[in-house]
């Protein structure tokens, strides 16, 4: 039986409940974020609370609200700036909300869902796009130029600290996240291994690195255990941890002495840099998939796409179908 009287803060709340029980953290919070702003929406809005109120166009006044109203963000740098969503940041709440209120139905506190009549597309991903070589090369000049004017032992820390990342990220292909989350001893420097425990949907999994990299983090713990104040392995200027958004700051600067500040991308597209090099060396599409975290093969293919189109672009630089049709006529 239906039930009557029930809140969406309520309802909320149990939802939270059932996906703490069967997902990961960082599944829970991603669902009940979007969630709540919907709530606090509606409550600021003086839409009625009671659940079973709520009906399509209460949906769309919410998502017309979104694609309208600006938003304050913070960057990394604490920063704050106004910007405006897109029709493809209407996904993750649509998402959240058809969850939310299907599962409301099959616990039977609702008789209907609102969102069953709505129908968003789901947005397609941006094809994977890596760091071309002379840019790579050009930010590793910096670290370099880094390392050489450093002169204290404080100062050898952070050059040597953030060259172990650029080359960590780009070899092991883990996510900003699971990069700022590493421990000191979740990396094995001698075996060229490392731990993710935590990763995306929260499943763990092993990556790799090469010599250059096991070189640099090797240089980097020797500066860095005197200065540590616990045991995450990227710390700050003062010792403690150094979190994902001042990782992006470092990278934020590698960029803009490197003269590359008006080329979009962001630490991130290292991973792609990395997965891309990876496939193109050794073509095995199943051992990438694993290193990169992927939970099915579509998401492994936007890497490899990209290899297989480049590979085929590259044979226009010897002549086009026009010169092999008439290459073929002069044969």
């Amino acid at each position: 039986m239906v039930q009557t009287g029930v809140t969406l803060e309520w309802l909320l709340e149990g939802f939270k409940y059932e996906l703490s029980a069967t997902r990961a953290p960082q599944t829970v919070i991603y669902y009940c974020c979007h969630l709540q702003r919907f709530c606090d929406w509606a409550a600021t809005a003086g839409l009625p609370q009671e659940a079973h109120l709520v009906d399509k166009r209460y949906i769309q006044a919410f998502f017309h609200h979104l694609l309208h109203e600006t938003e304050t963000v913070a960057g990394g740098n604490g920063a704050r700036r106004q910007v405006k969503r897109t029709e493809r940041s209407l996904w993750p709440y649509y998402r959240s909300l058809r969850r939310f209120f299907g599962w409301a139905v099959k616990e039977d506190y609702l008789d209907r869902d609102p969102v069953a009549g709505l129908q968003l597309k789901c947005p397609r991903n941006r094809p994977v796009e890596p760091w071309r070589p002379e840019q790579i090369d050009q930010i590793f000049r910096v670290l370099e130029h880094d390392w050489k004017t450093a002169k204290t032992p404080r100062q050898k820390m952070l050059a040597a600290r953030d060259h172990a990342i650029v080359s960590l990220f780009i070899e092991s292909f883990v996510r900003l996240e699971e990069l700022a989350g590493l421990a000191v001893e979740d990396v094995d420097v001698q075996a060229q291994r490392l731990l993710v425990r935590e990763g995306k949907m929260g499943k763990g999994r092993w990556a790799g690195f090469g010599p250059d990299t096991k070189k640099s983090l090797w240089r980097y713990l020797g500066f860095r255990e005197p200065l540590a104040l616990g045991n995450t392995l990227w710390i700050s200027e003062e010792g403690r941890q150094l979190r994902a958004s001042g990782i992006q700051q470092v990278f934020k600067r590698l960029k803009h002495d490197a003269g590359l500040q008006h080329i979009q991308g962001s630490i991130h597209k290292m991973r792609h840099t990395g997965a891309t090099l990876h496939y193109r060396h050794n073509r095995d599409m199943k051992g990438l998939k694993i290193l990169l975290g992927h939970a099915t093969y579509a998401m492994t293919e936007r890497y490899t796409s990209f290899v297989e189109a480049e590979d085929a672009l590259g044979l226009y630089e010897n002549g086009g179908p026009l010169n092999w049709m008439r290459e073929k006529k002069r044969d």
